[in-house]
């Protein structure tokens, strides 16, 4: 977990411990990684001064993601539900980077944004309550769902990576 709300910037403390412990994951043993912020760094709602944020922490940490092979980024602040497509790096999908998915629907008043047109946006919902759920197949399927109050899943994914055999 990262705070978005510190200081993440090359040679931080948080910027040196984050890639430290990503540099010390024994992926044979923690296929996985997920990493948790409040704010996004992909956001498709039109709210300018807060999206300035996301594209600076895109500046000083979406290399290290694609570096250390990070395969979702879960995020809230937005109050909205927002998945990305798989493989986001540098605003191109399918870019050796991770799927990113703001999950900012547990209570607070939902927003009703503008959307900003862009590629990577695969799902968006501002007008459901719910919550996140993972469930992690095996060392290469990771399954997400965002389920509705009621039960309804209105979104689903499968995450799949190749892994090197060991």
């Amino acid at each position: 977990m990262l705070s978005s709300e510190h200081n993440m910037t090359a040679g931080s403390s948080q910027y040196i411990w984050f890639e430290n412990d990503l540099r010390n994951v024994d992926r044979s043993r923690t296929p996985w990684i997920v990493v948790e912020m409040h704010r996004p760094l992909y956001n498709s709602e039109k709210y300018w001064n807060q999206d300035i944020v996301g594209i600076a922490m895109r500046n000083e940490i979406e290399d290290l993601l694609r570096a250390y092979s990070i395969d979702l980024v879960l995020a809230g602040h937005y109050h909205s539900y927002l998945r990305t497509c798989d493989g986001l790096y540098r605003g191109k999908c399918n870019n050796s980077g991770p799927m990113h998915i703001t999950i900012g629907t547990g209570g607070a008043n939902l927003d009703d944004g503008v959307l900003i047109p862009n590629q990577w946006t695969e799902h968006f919902d501002e007008s459901h309550h719910g919550v996140g759920r993972i469930t992690v197949a095996n060392a290469t399927h990771m399954y997400w769902e965002y389920v509705v109050v009621g039960g309804d899943v209105l979104d689903e994914v499968w995450v799949i990576r190749a892994r090197p055999s060991n």
